[in-house]
Order: structure tokens, then C-alpha cells, then sequence
């Protein structure tokens, strides 16, 4: 019978030590939950921005870069033929050209229709001046360049 009552006191103070814990427990649970939805409109912000960024990481990834269109362009260019204006923009090349003799222009033509960075190449309007040379446009599309849907 002392048996039992110290068993019953026992589970009587366990008790009392038990809910405790458990109040405890439901106030710290309480306060994590207001610290996540105070924080809840943080972390979406974050997300949608960090998700933002991996698809434009994807898209530069994907598009050529104008320094190495720049470049490819220049190794193209023989002696006497110089880009007055020289623009890049959406994957299209659109250039004023001048070439100081027939062979530069022709060379330049040769040059360009073997490259393989560009395409789709069209000379525009052609105007031989006697002390500048032969000026021409030139308009092309940048080989590999995905064109994106606005």
C-alpha cells in the first residue's frame, strides 16, 4: 500500500513537471511559428529574386558574347578596311564598312562569308568615294544567338 501511494504521489509530481514541458514546449512552438511568418514574406521575396536571377544566368549563358562577336570581327577585317560605325544589338550585326581598295572589300566579303560566327550577311547600299575608299553597309546575324520572346 506505501508501495502504491509513492507510485501515485510519483506520478503526481511527474505530472506537474510534465505539463510544464509541455507549456513550455507550445510557447516555443508559438514563437518560432511568429518568427516564420513574420519572415514568411522575406523568404518569398529571396526565392522569386533568386529564381529570377538563375533564369537570366541561363539566358547570358546561352546568348554569345558581344566582346567575342567584337573579336571575331576584327580577325575578319583585312588591311585597308576599318568599321566607321559598328553595331550589336539582339543578335544583329549592323555596320558602316570602308575598305581603302577593291581587294580589301573583296577580301572582307571572302572573309566573312567563310566565318562561321556570322550569318545571313547582306551588303547594303555601296558608295565608292575617290579619297575615302569604298563605303558600305553591312548587316548579319550572330551565329548561335537565341532570340528571346518579349
Amino acid at each position: 500500500m506505501i508501495t502504491t501511494e509513492m507510485i501515485v504521489l510519483i506520478a503526481f509530481i511527474s505530472r506537474f513537471s510534465l505539463d510544464r514541458q509541455l507549456t513550455d514546449l507550445k510557447d516555443e512552438i508559438s514563437q518560432k511559428q511568429d518568427i516564420i511568418t513574420y519572415n514568411q514574406n522575406i523568404e518569398i521575396t529571396f526565392r522569386q529574386t533568386q529564381d529570377a536571377l538563375n533564369k537570366i544566368k541561363v539566358l547570358l549563358d546561352l546568348q554569345p558574347k558581344p566582346i567575342n562577336a567584337i573579336q571575331s570581327l576584327h580577325t575578319l577585317l583585312p588591311p585597308g578596311t576599318y568599321f566607321q560605325n559598328l553595331s550589336i544589338n539582339n543578335g544583329k550585326i549592323t555596320a558602316q564598312v570602308t575598305s581603302l581598295t577593291v581587294q580589301s572589300f573583296s577580301q572582307f566579303l571572302l572573309n566573312v562569308n567563310a566565318t562561321k560566327t556570322i550569318k545571313n550577311v547582306e551588303i547594303g547600299t555601296i558608295d565608292k568615294a575617290t579619297s575615302l575608299g569604298i563605303q558600305y553597309t553591312m548587316e548579319a546575324d550572330l551565329a548561335g544567338y537565341i532570340k528571346t520572346k518579349k
